[in-house]
């Protein structure tokens, strides 16, 4: 059985939990929501204890089947959270996975925790077993195409209307970080701005912070504001941006311009990509400013920024990004930066 988050509460609030449980997916907001559900379904049913492991190099496995290490000292039965961090619990975890799925004990509700997985992964002898032995709850992001109505959706989690195009602006700033989506959606309920709330509201709300964020530098670069695009770099970088949202923001917008340019049908693909109807002329112009050398710089760029982020490659961040900043604003510029 395939759940959602969202599911969790309907299915198992009257019945209780069944025996084993797998959580996984790609988004830590949802996999958060999936075990906040699942704690409280285990209170409302007298289960109060509660323990977490995480498998590492350390961690015994015998400690699934161990039936003294099950009894709960204030129910009937317990709650055991194992987090697969890599989804790969190697041949001796995958053993007793399979063979506690098989004899599940009854003293104990076992939860399994894990990213989304590949194929390889799904098609392992150890997670169908998992499978067959209870219900897995898919906390994976939701598509572009979805997303605006999931933002909407947990607008309404914090009593916040939003007008269409208010839903479609957030989506698109926040697609990938579901996080950092739930957090702006947290400060727009602190807000006394009239609902519905409109995108108008929430880009001044956003431009009245005292610091620039990574989505006024995208529409920066979006209109070739070089000389606004590396003053907003300038800010993220004093106040330390995260670096991965940043790659994220750059990466997309690279990853969008190829896919506009190989396009038979502009503005159905804009739509199919979360472009609004009011953007199609910018990026237009941006994709026509970016030639086929600006496009091979761009990603070379792209790798060495990620290399600078995740392996200390010795380059400057920094440098790096001002680089990339300025050639998707000027391309002409191509030329002259490093090789």
């Amino acid at each position: 059985m395939q759940l959602t988050p969202a599911q969790l509460h309907d299915q198992f609030s009257q019945r209780g939990l069944p025996a084993v449980i797998s959580v996984f997916g790609d988004a830590p907001l949802l996999i958060d929501d999936a075990l906040q559900q699942l704690r409280k379904i285990a209170r409302e049913h007298g289960i109060d204890e509660r323990q977490r492991h995480v498998q590492d190099n350390q961690f015994d496995w015998r400690l699934l089947a161990d039936q003294s290490a099950s009894m709960s000292l204030f129910s009937s039965q317990k709650l055991l959270e194992l987090e697969l961090p890599e989804g790969k619990p190697g041949r001796e975890g995958a053993d007793a996975l399979r063979q506690y799925a098989q004899a599940p004990l009854d003293e104990q509700i076992l939860i399994v925790i894990g990213p989304k997985l590949k194929q390889e992964q799904l098609k392992s002898k150890w997670y169908k077993d998992l499978t067959a032995a209870g219900p897995v709850v898919n906390a994976n992001s939701p598509d572009r195409a979805s997303l605006p109505r999931f933002v909407q959706q947990r607008a309404q989690r914090y009593n916040l209307q939003l007008q269409p195009e208010a839903n479609q602006l957030l989506a698109n700033w926040f697609e990938g970080n579901l996080l950092a989506l739930d957090q702006e959606l947290q400060k727009l309920a602190l807000t006394d701005l009239p609902q519905p709330i409109s995108a108008e509201s929430i880009q001044q709300a956003a431009q009245d912070q005292s610091r620039f964020n990574v989505f006024a530098l995208q529409e920066a670069i979006l209109h070739a504001d070089l000389s606004n695009a590396l003053h907003r770099l300038a800010r993220l970088l004093e106040d330390d941006v995260e670096e991965a949202i940043l790659n994220w923001m750059l990466q997309r917008e690279w990853q969008l311009v190829c896919t506009l340019k190989h396009a038979d049908n502009f503005a159905d693909t804009c739509r199919r990509n979360g472009v609004w109807r009011n953007q199609e002329a910018p990026y237009r112009n941006f994709c026509h400013r970016m030639s086929p050398q600006a496009i091979s710089k761009a990603a070379e760029l792209l790798a060495r920024l990620e290399y600078a982020f995740k392996r200390d490659s010795g380059e400057d961040y920094g440098t790096l990004a001002t680089h990339l900043v300025t050639l998707y604003c000027h391309p002409d510029a191509v030329s002259r930066l490093p090789q």
